[in-house]
């Protein structure tokens, strides 16, 4: 009921007021925090994009990635790197920083034993990889005290995000990049995808637009206003970390 309530309330703020909120007690609840962006004065952000390797948009991603000369955080599904090996070192060997997103898409608050499938899944990464993976975020969000609790147990930091582009809905690639701004600021890490996964069942048509094209449109609107998109990794050198207490079924 409390939580219920509160959802209705936070609901009703800005960015601006919920990220005031946030601040307010995110230091009290920092011992169950994940990691959602960094407290500094610089106008850098992170760039973090989730569910590939996949065949149809790591490619793209990785090309404007490429041009546009930026390093930036992958988490991927262990399933998906292992039937795309190939892919998964390409993003290693351009630079980019890969982390944990699950063995699959499913909710690990659904699941039995988490800590043994997160252990299982960094494994399986790091064989794939050849290489330590630290970071993990949950398909979509999804976080108990207990998941946490696991996740850090496996030796995992739970990285959750700020803005996001929504490139689950379709739109022009201008449209969609142009959903993350309002929420944008210093330190963020921003929520993109390189792949396209939705619940079982659900009849969600595939988006129709250029995955390249919208880090393209974003990153344009990030340096006009003077900011600097990263990986975490580097993001996290920038200032100190910001940890939340994030939890959602």
């Amino acid at each position: 009921m409390i939580g219920s309530l509160t959802a209705k309330v936070a609901d009703k703020l800005s960015p601006r007021a919920k990220r005031r909120v946030r601040r307010a007690t995110d230091g009290l609840l920092s011992p169950l925090g994940s990691l959602k962006g960094i407290r500094t004065a610089e106008r850098v952000v992170a760039l973090t994009y989730d569910d590939g390797p996949d065949p149809d948009g790591t490619p793209a991603v990785l090309e404007a990635l490429a041009n546009l000369r930026i390093q930036a955080t992958f988490f991927v599904l262990v399933e998906r790197a292992e039937a795309h090996p190939d892919l998964l070192r390409r993003v290693l060997a351009e630079g980019h920083e890969v982390a944990l997103h699950g063995i699959d898409h499913s909710r690990l608050t659904e699941q039995q034993d988490v800590h043994a499938l997160l252990v299982d899944g960094k494994r399986r990464l790091e064989a794939v990889a050849g290489r330590e993976i630290t970071l993990f975020r949950p398909a979509y969000g999804s976080q108990s005290v207990a998941t946490f609790t696991a996740t850090r147990r496996a030796g995992l930091l739970p990285v959750v995000w700020g803005p996001t582009v929504e490139d689950w809905v379709d739109g022009t690639a201008t449209e969609v990049a142009a959903r993350a701004l309002p929420a944008l600021h210093e330190g963020a890490i921003v929520l993109l995808h390189d792949g396209f996964e939705v619940p079982e069942g659900d009849t969600t048509p595939r988006p129709t637009f250029d995955r390249g094209d919208v880090t393209r449109a974003l990153v344009a609107a990030l340096r006009a206003d003077g900011y600097r998109p990263m990986s975490v990794g580097r993001l996290l050198t920038h200032g100190r970390p910001w940890r939340t207490a994030w939890f959602r079924p």
